[in-house]
């Protein structure tokens, strides 16, 4: 199992698993105890047969498509006997979390979610993908791109399945020229550090969920990806001066490790980083 845990809400944390069930595993779990929070499960592959209980007793059992989901309300006691090998991303959400979401956003308070189990939703599944292919590398996680997942599922549970049909929010507007040169200057300075949606929302006075949607709307791109392009900015002013290699620019610019700087690089650019300077230093 690997996990990325997250606080998108003050003083609340979400936690993501990806969950490989493998034939040494099969059979029933232990039970989860009851608590205050939901667990939306996204099957990332096919599943013929799945059986949830509680209390001792089976209450569901039934066969799963890829990228189908089920919610479960934890406030009962929970366990799973599981028949077949399979893999599954697992979002963990308190109740506190999603209160402080629906209350960062100026929306009423989400009593309860549901949804049909074995249902398809693409919104979630590529919410979903998003997150299970940084599950994947977590050495390269980012924080700023987790804390936006989350709370764009958050946005998408509360609305779908928590019955919320309050009044819609007043259209979006776009950051201050202050307070985007603010922003900016903020994830500039801490390119190499870890940096969150709440850090960059207070410093320009605006909830999270404002301040994501303000962002974007000023600059056309999330703070993460502002952020990735800059760094490659700083990466080709260096790669065009001084003979400094590769592994050191990697390091200089916020980069997990050399290879995580040649992936994105050449997702950007088209091209390795070798390659381009190169070409433009002969």
């Amino acid at each position: 199992m690997s996990s990325l845990s997250t606080r998108p809400i003050q003083g609340s944390r979400m936690t993501v698993s990806r969950l490989s069930i493998g034939a040494d595993r099969l059979g029933l779990t232990r039970p989860v105890p009851a608590e205050d929070a939901f667990v939306v499960a996204v099957y990332l592959h096919d599943l013929a047969d799945h059986e949830l209980w509680s209390r001792g007793r089976p209450v569901l059992r039934r066969g799963y498509a890829a990228q189908s989901m089920r919610i479960v309300n934890l406030q009962d006691e929970y366990a799973a006997n599981l028949l077949q090998p399979h893999e599954t991303l697992v979002f963990h959400i308190p109740r506190r979390a999603l209160d402080g979401f629906t209350d960062d956003a100026g929306l009423a308070r989400v009593g309860h979610l549901a949804c049909e189990p074995g249902l398809v939703d693409p919104v979630v599944g590529h919410l979903a993908g998003a997150l299970s292919a940084t599950l994947a590398m977590p050495a390269v996680a980012n924080s700023l791109f987790i804390d936006q997942v989350c709370l764009s599922v958050c946005a998408h549970l509360a609305g779908h399945y928590g019955g919320q049909r309050s009044a819609p929010l007043p259209a979006a507007s776009g950051l201050s020229p202050g307070m985007a040169s603010r922003a900016k200057e903020l994830l500039a300075a801490h390119v190499a550090e870890t940096l969150s949606i709440e850090d960059l929302a207070q410093a320009c006075g605006l909830s999270r969920s404002h301040f994501g949607k303000a962002f974007k709307l000023s600059t056309g791109l999330t703070p993460h990806a502002w952020r990735q392009h800059y760094r490659i900015e700083r990466a080709q002013a260096l790669l065009l001066g001084e003979r400094v290699d590769l592994a050191a620019i990697a390091a200089l610019c916020g980069f997990a490790d050399q290879s995580h700087f040649n992936r994105v690089f050449a997702r950007l650019v088209g091209d390795t980083p070798g390659n381009w300077r190169r070409m433009r230093l002969r």
